[in-house]
C-alpha cells in the first residue's frame, strides 16, 4: 500500500522526518518497505502560458513560442511539439534547469533562432504513463488552463510529496486506509488526530428504494450492500488537489465520480463502485455466486471467465460488477453518464482474495 504524506497530514500533525516515522511504525508492526522522495531531480521547472507562437522561418515543423513565466520579461522557446496552441498552459524548463536523468538544460540556437529553456513532455518529467490521461502520454503536458503562471511544477503535479510504501499483513486490517495510518501514528508520537467533518446535507426528495431493487442471494458471502442513487451528475475531471493525492498512492484520475469513491476507498478503507444507473438492466441489483461458464469485460476492457466461487454482482441480465475487485464494462461511468448507482458493500474476503489472485487482478 502507497501511502502519501502530505495526505498523511491532513489528519495528523506529523513532525518526525520521514525515515524517523517509518523506523517508529515499522517498530510497531506497520512495516514501512521504501521511502520515495518525488521530484528530486526536477529543479527551475515552473508552469508557463502561451501567449504567441508563430512558425520557424527556416523550418516547417518547428515553433516560435512566447511564454510567460511569470517575470518580468516573456521566454522565447523554439519547439518541434505538434501538441501546442496559444493559450495552452504548460510546464517549462528554464535555462539552469535539472531534468530527471541528470539533463540539464540550456540555453540554444535552433536555425538561427536564441531558445530560451524547452517545454517539458510528461516523460520528460519521468511522470507515470500508467497515471495519466491518454491525451497526456504525447507531446508537450497540457495542464489545466486556470493554473497559476510561474508556479514550481513539483508543486502543481504534487511531485512535492514523500510517499511511504507499506508491506501490510492481513492481522492489520485497521491500517489499509490513511485515517487508519494516521491513528497509529497519533498514537505513537501523541499528536492528535483529525477526522474529517461528515456532514452531508440532502435536499433531494426520494427514496432509493422505488429506484432499485437489491437482492443478496448469500448473506455469508455478502451481509451487507447499500445503495445511493444520485441523479443529475455532471461528469468533470476531479479538483487538482484530488488528482494529486490519488496518483501518490498509485491510481489513476479518471473523473470526478469515480475519483471519490477512490479517494473515499482509500481514505476511509470502504471499497466502494459507482454504476452507470441508466445501463442497469431492469433497475435490479443481484449479489451473488458466479454460474456456470459465466464471463464477465472488466473495467480494464478484459472478458474474463468466473466460477462459481466467485461473488458477482448482476443487473436482470448479466454480472456487472466482480465483487470487491472490478466493476463491469457495461455499467462504466462516463461522459455521458447522467445518473449514479453509488455502492458501498462488505463481502466475504476469502472469495474477494482468491478471485484477485486466480484473475491476477489487483485493483
Amino acid at each position: 500500500m502507497r501511502a502519501s504524506l502530505k495526505w498523511l497530514k491532513e489528519y495528523v500533525d506529523i513532525a518526525d522526518e520521514p525515515a524517523v516515522l517509518a523506523e517508529k511504525l515499522t517498530r510497531a508492526g506497520v512495516p514501512v518497505e521504501w521511502i520515495e522522495v518525488l521530484g528530486t531531480e526536477i529543479d527551475k521547472v515552473v508552469t508557463g502560458h502561451v501567449t504567441a507562437m508563430e512558425r520557424h522561418p527556416e523550418a516547417d515543423r518547428l515553433w516560435i513560442c512566447t511564454i510567460d513565466v511569470g517575470a518580468a520579461e516573456p521566454l522565447v522557446i523554439v519547439t518541434g511539439a505538434q501538441n501546442v496552441s496559444e493559450g495552452d498552459v504548460v510546464p517549462v524548463a528554464m535555462v539552469g534547469a535539472s531534468l530527471p536523468g541528470g539533463k540539464q538544460i540550456g540555453q540554444a540556437k535552433l536555425r538561427g533562432v536564441e531558445s530560451f529553456g524547452m517545454l517539458c513532455s510528461a516523460a520528460e518529467l519521468a511522470l507515470d504513463s500508467k497515471l495519466l490521461q491518454p491525451e497526456q502520454r504525447e507531446g508537450i503536458l497540457l495542464l489545466p488552463r486556470d493554473t497559476a503562471i510561474g508556479a514550481d511544477i513539483r508543486t502543481v503535479l504534487g511531485l512535492d510529496d514523500v510517499v511511504f510504501e507499506f508491506e501490510l499483513t492481513a492481522n492489520r486490517p485497521d491500517c489499509f486506509s490513511m485515517l487508519g495510518l494516521a491513528r497509529e501514528i497519533a498514537a505513537l508520537t501523541g499528536a492528535q488526530l483529525k477526522k474529517p467533518l461528515l456532514n452531508v446535507p440532502e435536499t433531494a426528495a426520494g427514496d432509493a428504494r422505488t429506484e432499485i431493487s437489491i437482492t443478496i442471494q448469500d448473506g455469508q458471502l455478502c451481509p451487507r450492500f447499500a445503495a445511493r442513487v444520485l441523479k443529475n451528475v455532471r461528469i468533470a475531471p476531479s479538483p487538482q488537489w484530488m488528482q494529486r493525492y490519488l496518483n501518490a498512492c498509485g491510481i489513476r484520475a479518471i473523473n470526478n465520480v469515480v475519483d471519490v469513491t477512490n479517494f473515499v476507498m482509500l481514505e476511509m478503507g470502504q471499497p466502494m463502485h459507482a454504476y452507470d444507473y441508466d445501463l442497469i438492466e431492469g433497475k435490479q441489483i443481484i449479489v451473488r455466486p458466479a454460474v456456470g461458464a459465466e464471463t464477465l469485460t472488466t473495467l480494464d476492457g478484459v472478458k474474463r471467465e468466473l466460477h462459481d466461487e466467485m461473488i458477482v454482482i448482476a443487473d436482470a441480465a448479466q454480472a456487472i460488477g466482480l465483487a470487491g475487485v472490478m466493476g463491469g464494462l457495461a455499467t462504466e461511468v462516463t461522459a455521458a453518464t447522467k445518473t449514479v448507482l453509488l455502492e458501498a458493500a462488505a463481502f466475504r474476503s476469502v472469495n474477494v482474495r482468491r478471485t484477485s489472485r486466480e484473475l491476477g487482478l489487483r485493483s
